[in-house]
């Protein structure tokens, strides 16, 4: 696939994906905050296209509103993790004191076995419900767009709202069972592998 640009963003230092589709048009995946990526976007002459959210943490989405306002773009998300959203104590907007919240509202929603396409790039969702009820991975070619389900060495954490550490359990034997390789983006950390955390994550 093109190149995928990362800005580790916000408070948390949150790894906003940004990923150049068709007619110069960019998908934007978990923005923590706009300046940056509109500075980015000029810099390399690309529009911004469409939104895509992992699930429904502020640290996450805290930058959608602005862009939105700024460039028109469609915003996809999570749907089992709408009212999050919406709402600042769901969405823990309190870890990102200095940002005020506002909330966000989606074009379209993807769930488990979901395939959709923006900006002429395909992404295929599986549900990983764990560190929200909403939280999927997002398959494009031979990557995936992790979210905070699973870090390298890690997974995510399960005490927030609508989490559930069962539904994690669930979710990680999902993961350990793909086949294939994959190079796994997650939402913080490094880049890691899928067989990399086949062998070394303790979670798997």
């Amino acid at each position: 696939m093109n190149k995928v640009y990362e800005f580790p963003l916000g408070a948390l230092h949150t790894n906003c994906y940004i990923l150049e589709g068709e007619d110069k048009k960019a998908v934007v995946i978990d923005p923590a905050s706009s300046t940056e990526v509109l500075m980015f976007l000029q810099s390399k002459d690309l529009t911004l296209g469409t939104i895509i959210l992992t699930h429904g943490h502020f640290d996450h989405f805290a930058g959608v509103p602005e862009l939105k306002r700024q460039t028109g773009c469609e915003i996809i998300g999570a749907k089992g993790d709408e009212e999050m959203f919406k709402s600042a104590a769901k969405s823990w907007a309190s870890f990102m004191p200095y940002t005020p919240f506002e909330p966000v509202y989606l074009d379209r929603g993807f769930e488990d076995g979901d395939e959709f396409t923006a900006c002429g790039i395909t992404f295929r969702a599986m549900g990983t419900p764990g560190h929200t009820a909403g939280c999927c991975l997002l398959f494009c070619e031979d990557v995936i767009f992790a979210g905070d389900t699973i870090f390298c060495g890690s997974i995510g954490r399960t005490d927030g709202y609508s989490a559930s550490g069962g539904e994690m359990r669930r979710s990680l034997d999902k993961i350990a069972a793909l086949d294939g390789e994959y190079r796994i983006y997650s939402g913080h950390g490094e880049h890691t592998t899928l067989s990399f955390e086949k062998e070394y994550n303790p979670y798997l």
